[in-house]
């Protein structure tokens, strides 16, 4: 028991010390901003899993905590500024966590009453109301931008620097870390997955699954507001579009990916999700569509998501060698990559001629296509067929094998 223990503690000082160094190893200020994004979707994709992965409740509303967290404490950030109060900028988080809780806790008193469909629908319509509200009146929530460097300092701290943004981002990054985990090793974390499993055995045993939902949603909700705290802090604006659908689908596909029903399966997802839009939106215009490409095929071939493919993976993992297992997996992965980057040529090149005839030339992936040159279309056609036909037939085999 001591022993656990104490690796446990080791375990978490290295994610500390890992977190915290980050920041360390780069020096570009697009890279501050990367990583502190990469962070803020992390704790996002946490609270969400913490209801669709943790306890069975597919929040479809979710973004409205975050935009609760940003709202409030963009207000308080601007009463700092204007001199009416003193609140250091490190622990601001903490009160965008506590509006999250707050509106979670109103709002779950009855919405989590119901699991499933209903559940998920009072929760999109939740959501759709606050979005129109923040467009019918623009004086309430239309947003607003805000300063951290004016009366935020904290023992003379620079908070101008991106530097010292990520790392204000990492640290609630590991608190938002550790406090999650923590609560899943809880009696009340462990009937979260038991509600998720059967609410009626949890209900027979004694346990109120209503009240097991509304506490997972309220923590949940906290998170939330985390993660919009930290938005605000590190774009210095509150916008209404946290209030919009997108967002809650951004974090629903990241989340998905990665693998609900896992620790791990949300940070894997948004870390991937992140870095992908951003590469994605800064070399298309139709980025979105690839997202959707994106989540059908994990919807159809990997609806574990990442992080259950791979624990599913375990018997045929320890059954191979790991050069027979790289072969195998190489196999896959050069196919697929092969194929899925000459599709979205393909796909970039109707793109420019329905909408951009004025472009002979487009730049995706940092490669530079010509749509008026004949050779560029063969060799992407080509591509992407030997990709697919490779791929069917590695899978193919694959699927036979398992079947003996």
């Amino acid at each position: 028991m001591f022993q656990s223990k104490s690796l446990h503690k080791i375990m978490w000082g290295l994610i500390f010390i890992s977190l915290i160094s980050l920041p360390m190893l780069i020096s570009r200020d697009w890279h501050f901003m990367v990583l502190s994004q990469l962070g803020i979707t992390i704790i996002f994709a946490i609270s969400f899993n913490q209801l669709l992965g943790q306890t069975g409740l597919l929040n479809l509303g979710h973004s409205i905590f975050m935009g609760a967290g940003s709202y409030f404490s963009g207000l308080i950030l601007l009463k700092v500024n204007g001199g009416l109060l003193y609140i250091p900028l490190p622990i601001l988080p903490l009160f965008g966590g506590l509006a999250g809780f707050t509106l979670a806790a109103i709002t779950g008193y009855f919405s989590v009453q119901r699991a499933g469909m209903i559940f998920a629908m009072m929760t999109l319509a939740m959501l759709e109301f606050v979005n129109s509200f923040s467009i019918s009146f623009p004086s309430v929530l239309g947003g607003m931008t805000v300063d951290r460097t004016i009366n935020t300092n904290f023992f003379d701290f620079d908070y101008g620097s991106r530097l010292s943004v990520c790392l204000i981002v990492m640290i609630w990054l590991f608190i938002s870390l550790y406090i999650s985990y923590n609560f899943l090793q809880t009696p009340l974390g462990k009937m979260c997955n038991a509600v998720r499993e059967n609410s009626s055995r949890a209900e027979y045993i004694g346990y109120s699954s209503y009240m097991v939902r509304y506490l997972s949603f309220c923590f949940s909700g906290f998170i939330a507001g985390i993660a919009g705290t930290l938005f605000v802090i590190n774009y210095e604006i509150v916008s209404p579009e946290v209030f919009t659908l997108r967002e809650s689908f951004n974090i629903l596909s990241a989340t998905f990916i990665g693998g609900t029903g896992y620790f791990l399966g949300p940070i894997i997802g948004a870390s991937i999700f992140s870095i992908f839009r951003i590469l994605l939106s800064n070399s298309t215009e139709i980025w979105s569509l690839y997202q959707g490409i994106i989540l059908i095929v994990f919807v159809l071939y990997f609806p574990k998501g990442l992080t259950g493919f791979f624990v599913d993976q375990r018997d045929f993992i320890k059954s191979k060698s790991k050069l027979g297992l790289l072969s195998h997996y190489l196999k896959i992965i050069v196919p697929a990559i092969i194929a899925t980057l000459s599709i979205a040529w393909l796909i970039e090149c109707f793109n420019t001629i329905l909408h951009h005839q004025e472009k002979a030339n487009f730049l995706f992936l940092w490669i530079l296509f010509s749509v008026s040159n004949p050779m560029h279309w063969f060799a992407a056609i080509l591509l992407s067929t030997l990709g697919i036909y490779f791929l069917n037939m590695v899978l193919k085999s694959t699927k036979n094998r398992l079947a003996r």
